[in-house]
């Protein structure tokens, strides 16, 4: 039994079950979920980022592309639109939901190494369960809406963001966990991180506040002794932030 639950296949399942539950018991909807599917069909029928307007597809700017783009995708590879679509919406929504868990678990793991009596393999395998069976995020997959995409994008900055704040603190723990990395892989690790954060900001544009924050940390971290190389990071991670918005869908 033990064997079982810490199997990380046997986590995955059951977080698939309880999205399963949601999805098929209770699905639903809100006005940004029709305005969000106009868009996608739209864009994909016509070309156009656009709404109805007076029976006339109205290009706008009211929303970030990332959903619609998603939505216009399934579309394409389903061949229905709309209501007729949303179970291929939010069964897709399932297994991004169960990658956010992974994620999770692999950050769990990372903090793990911050403790002598914690192994990074039970830590995952706990991360995994914890979110796998966590309600509160998991009824977000019976809803064709951005927040599954969201926790998604905000998984994998802070995945990359933790890799990138222990490069930076130097140091016992920056050795323990990294051993001796070439210097060049921070830079590398800032611009992945950076373009994590701009890919999710195409699904909510506050995601950029996780940067902020990030910012603020290796300040306090490497501004006395690093300024300038501080200064660097935060312009990196902000040009690459920057790369998947470079241009406008309209």
């Amino acid at each position: 039994m033990r064997r079982i639950f810490s199997n990380p296949v046997t986590a995955l399942l059951a977080g698939a079950c309880l999205r399963l539950f949601f999805v098929l018991q209770f699905p639903a909807g809100s006005g940004d979920t029709s305005l969000y599917e106009q868009i996608a069909s739209n864009w994909l029928i016509f070309g156009k980022y656009a709404l109805n307007i007076n029976g006339q597809p109205v290009t706008v700017d009211v929303r970030v592309p990332g959903y619609p783009a998603f939505l216009a995708i399934l579309y394409a590879l389903t061949g229905r639109t709309g209501e007729s679509a949303r179970l291929f919406v939010m069964l897709a929504q399932i297994c991004v939901d169960l990658g956010t868990c992974v994620l999770i678990g692999a950050l769990a793991a990372l903090l793990s190494i911050l403790s002598e009596h914690v192994k990074p393999r039970r830590a995952f395998t706990a991360g995994l369960w914890v979110s796998a069976l966590c309600p509160l995020t998991a009824n977000y997959t019976a809803v064709p809406l951005t927040e599954v995409w969201a926790v998604f994008f905000a998984a994998l900055s802070f995945l990359i963001l933790v890799v990138v704040a222990t490069r930076a603190t130097g140091g016992g723990f920056s050795t323990r966990v990294w051993g001796d990395l070439p210097n060049k892989s921070f830079w590398t690790l800032s611009a992945f991180a950076g373009f994590a954060v701009g890919l999710g900001t195409l699904f909510r544009p506050e995601t950029p506040l996780l940067l902020l924050t990030t910012f603020a940390l290796l300040g306090f971290w490497m501004w006395r002794r690093e300024p300038g190389r501080w200064l660097l990071t935060c312009a990196l991670m902000t040009l690459t932030c920057a790369i998947p918005d470079r241009k406008s869908v309209v």
